[in-house]
């Protein structure tokens, strides 16, 4: 009779579909304490303190118990997810890796941990033909479910592919226009590897864009996002992106401004081509002195100037000093015609 149930019980949990069944009736069962099962119970309680341990921060700790609850034949998911995550929070992705893997051969219909394994391969290993794999399950299993949808998305913004990332957000969405929840996941993702183009300044701890390429990338993506789902987080990135772009008055050219206003303003009534032509050059100066932002923090990271400011600067500078030479040259002039005039007319005294 026990041989038979046995050979019954290998029959019912050796075909997933049946097993998925019992494994929610056993559940069910153990919640509402129908089943008296002290081992199990001891297993249940190692993985509520590993999740107690990891809430608090305490990662070795909870990988230990997590680790315990599966050595003893815990019937739960979550305990390889957790201990997946342990491992990748110490930044041991091949261990997180080979966790996922031991709990994916159980509970193979689990699309958590199969998550998580692209996830971590794309993130942590960044071997990307590995997440690749791991992706295509998750859509073989459910191609209907965003999740597998959305990590492809993932995966593309991680390999840089922004355009294929794009494509595959709008085929999706243009076969499931409903689903808000895929909107929001890779809005937020977009959003988050956006930060990639922020240059970290440690000797002031921030952040900020400094280079053109990197403003006109963030502001893309973060357009991108703010199209697909509209909130006040993503709306606030995108503003934050275009504050970037805004620009700003430098006064790096202000004496040659001066000078320039100064010599022109004079000259155009005394010699009115060099001096429209000096106002010419001063209208210049001080249009480029307005600089994005993403132009000033570069200049501040470099501290060097772009090459267009450079060459504004040179001729700012030798034209405010041409106008400088040019004026005194017409005052000298002015003066030794007078003196001239004085002499003929002493002479002719």
């Amino acid at each position: 009779d026990i041989l038979s149930k046995v050979e019954d019980g290998f029959r019912y949990l050796v075909k997933a579909a049946r097993r998925k069944l019992y494994d929610e009736d056993l559940d069910k069962a153990y919640k509402a304490g129908r089943i008296k099962d002290e081992t199990e119970a001891k297993m249940k309680s190692l993985l509520d303190q590993a999740r107690q341990y990891y809430r608090k921060g305490n990662i070795k700790m909870a990988a230990q118990c997590a680790q315990e609850a599966i050595d003893g034949k815990v019937n739960d998911p979550s305990a390889y997810d957790l201990l997946a995550r342990c491992h990748y929070d110490m930044q041991n992705y091949p261990k997180a890796l080979d966790v996922i893997d031991a709990g994916t051969t159980i509970y193979t219909d689990d699309l958590n941990l199969y998550w998580l394994g692209a996830r971590i391969a794309s993130v942590g290993t960044k071997d990307f033909d590995d997440a690749q794999k791991r992706v295509n399950k998750l859509l073989e299993m459910a191609p209907d479910n965003s999740i597998g949808h959305s990590e492809q998305v993932y995966l593309h913004l991680q390999k840089g592919d922004e355009d294929l990332a794009f494509q595959e957000i709008d085929s999706y969405i243009a076969a499931h226009p409903q689903d808000d929840g895929f909107k929001k996941n890779v809005a937020y993702d977009i959003d988050s590897y956006s930060n990639g183009f922020f240059y970290y300044d440690q000797a002031h701890d921030a952040s900020f864009i400094a280079d053109k390429e990197s403003y006109q990338k963030c502001l893309k993506l973060c357009t991108k996002a703010a199209e697909i789902y509209s909130d006040e987080y993503t709306q606030k990135r995108l503003e934050n992106a275009q504050y970037y772009g805004k620009k700003e008055w430098d006064s790096w050219n202000i004496e040659s401004i001066k000078a320039l206003t100064l010599y022109g303003l004079l000259l155009t009534a005394i010699f009115f081509p060099v001096g429209l032509a000096l106002l010419a050059i001063d209208a210049a100066v001080i249009y480029f002195s307005f600089r994005p932002y993403w132009q000033i923090n570069k200049t501040y990271v470099t501290g060097e100037m772009g090459g267009v400011e450079k060459a504004v600067t040179m001729i700012g500078d030798f034209a405010a000093r041409f106008g400088g030479w040019f004026t005194r040259f017409l005052w000298n002039l002015f003066v030794w015609f007078i003196k001239f005039i004085i002499s003929l007319c002493g002479g002719a005294i």
